[in-house]
Parts: C-alpha cells; sequence; structure tokens
C-alpha cells in the first residue's frame, strides 16, 4: 500500500511551488485571481463576508486558512443577508455569491467558466468552477499548511451546486479524477462506507445494502456490479439525477482520517444548519471546524 503521509508530503510541497501542479486549469484563471490576491495583499485587512449557507461557509474557510498561513490581518462576518450587510469603507470586504463581482466597495467570488481536458484524448470540455473551487484556489495561491488540509473540501462546491441534477458536470469530475490521482482522495461505491447517509436516496433497501455491505468481499467485481445494480434500480425512476445518482452509488469520495463521506457531510451538514435555533452561531463554529479538522463534521 502507498505510503499515504510521505506521498501527501511529496505532493503537497510541490503543490504550493506552483498550484498549476494539481490544477492545470488554474493558467486559465491565474491573472483574474492575481488580481484579488494584489488587491489582499495591500489591504491593512480584510473583512470575508459569508451568509450561513453552506457553499459560502466553504469558500470562506478557505480564504480564512490562507489567512492565518500568511498572517494576514482579517475579521470574519456572517450575516443573514449580504445585501444588507454595510461596509465601513475602511478595509477590504470579499465576499462569496454569484452577483456582481464588485459590491459596495468589495470584491465579489464568483463562479468562474474554465475549459478541462478530459478523458484518455484529453477532449476539451467547458464548465463552471463553483465559488467554492475559485475561492480554494485563490488560497492555494496564498496559503500552505492549512488549505492543505482543506484541499478535499474543494470538491464541495461543484457537489452542493445543482448541475448534477440535470446533467453530467465535467469540472466536479475532474476536479475529483486530479485529487484521486494525485493521492488527496479514495473513490469508493456506496457499499465502502460504513454510516453513509441514505436520506437523498428515499427508497433505497437500507436492510439489503447492509446484507450486501457484509458479502461484498466475498464476491466477485462482476456479481459486486450486478448486486450493486439490482439494489438501486428502483431509485432510477425516482426525482435524482442520473448524475448525481452515480456519484452517490458508485462514486463516493473518502479520505484517510475521515469517519464519513464527503456527499453524507454536505447532507447532515446542510440539516444542522437549516435546523439551528441560531444560524450565525452555527455557521461561526462550523467555519472554526473546518479549518481544524479538515472536514465537515
Amino acid at each position: 500500500m502507498l505510503d499515504w503521509l510521505k506521498f501527501n508530503n511529496l505532493v503537497f510541497s510541490n503543490l504550493f511551488v506552483e498550484p498549476l501542479i494539481i490544477f492545470p486549469f488554474l493558467s486559465e484563471i491565474k491573472s483574474e485571481l492575481e488580481e484579488i490576491k494584489k488587491a489582499i495583499f495591500s489591504s491593512e485587512s480584510v473583512t470575508l463576508v459569508s451568509e450561513p449557507k453552506l457553499g459560502q461557509l466553504l469558500s470562506l474557510s478557505f480564504l480564512e486558512a490562507s489567512f492565518l498561513d500568511s498572517g494576514i490581518l482579517y475579521h470574519r462576518k456572517v450575516v443573514e443577508d449580504i445585501s444588507e450587510f454595510v461596509h465601513d469603507g475602511e478595509n477590504l470586504c470579499i465576499f462569496f455569491s454569484e452577483e456582481n463581482k464588485f459590491k459596495n466597495n468589495g470584491i465579489c467570488i464568483n463562479s468562474i467558466e474554465v475549459t478541462i481536458n478530459l478523458g484518455q484524448h484529453k477532449t476539451p470540455r467547458v464548465g463552471k468552477l463553483d465559488v467554492v473551487g475559485v475561492s480554494g484556489c485563490l488560497a492555494l495561491m496564498i496559503g500552505n499548511d492549512r488549505v492543505e488540509k482543506l484541499l478535499m473540501l474543494i470538491l464541495a462546491g461543484n457537489w452542493l451546486n445543482s448541475n448534477l441534477d440535470y446533467t453530467y458536470d465535467p469540472i466536479f469530475t475532474y476536479l475529483r479524477d486530479s485529487l484521486q490521482e494525485n493521492g488527496y482522495i479514495s473513490i469508493v461505491p456506496i457499499v465502502e462506507v460504513q454510516e453513509p447517509d441514505l436520506i437523498e436516496l428515499p427508497g433505497i433497501d437500507s436492510v439489503g445494502l447492509k446484507l450486501l455491505r457484509d458479502e461484498w468481499n466475498k464476491i466477485d467485481l462482476d456479481e459486486q456490479s450486478k448486486r450493486l445494480s439490482e439494489l438501486v434500480k428502483t431509485l432510477l425512476t425516482s426525482s435524482i439525477g442520473v448524475a448525481r445518482l452515480e456519484e452517490l452509488i458508485w462514486h463516493r469520495i473518502l479520505v484517510q482520517g475521515w469517519d464519513s463521506d464527503l456527499a453524507s457531510q454536505c447532507s447532515r451538514v446542510q440539516r444542522e444548519l437549516n435546523s439551528s435555533s441560531n444560524r450565525l452561531v452555527s455557521a461561526s463554529r462550523l467555519i472554526d471546524k473546518i479549518i481544524i479538522n479538515g472536514r465537515l463534521n
């Protein structure tokens, strides 16, 4: 088995010299991110502003981690509605949303359209890198160790986006495959996740799933595929998009040290945020946990 720690240390030592090693598409958006980076380093202090929405909180976490790495002075503001936030004008404000790029004398980080090369033949595909992905890439250009711990969460942006409910998302696939190829994540079927969150899979036979998990390592690959396909057949007529269903069944994202996969973490944390009696406090605590632990729960 690959020496995970040794391999990760090698990759990350190269990664923070040149982030293009793992995400070559950064060359396409690097100049735009450099402008934001320049504005950050030329400011005495930066205010990071987010609503208590998981995508925005993850985006803020990436930037905050990079600021801690680089000693950049900053303030964190979690507000119910960004449009009602009043900027005092004394420092740079960074927002995370799909609104105008600049508002209230601040910078609004948006999703960005990029071209990536997929598959054996490196076929060009165009897609949108979500705000979490853009923030993560910017953080890679600013920080180091703390950003390293969060890198796998860069996938959460495009996962939380609704694109996968309707069609194949080439950017999500590219990020996922690149992280796997570089040793950061494992991609496993749902059977290999010990406690997957099944609320996103209404109607799945949880008893049958447990029985299949118990027998999984005793049957060959063809039988595994056949049994799992039969188990989820009823879900094909559900409202779940085919692309998302494929990820939920065959491509669960795991990282060494995580006790649940990325999709399950996203699902559970979103429910916790939505049901919290004080969403602003819960959101701020979540940011702390993300930066410290490199996972959502």
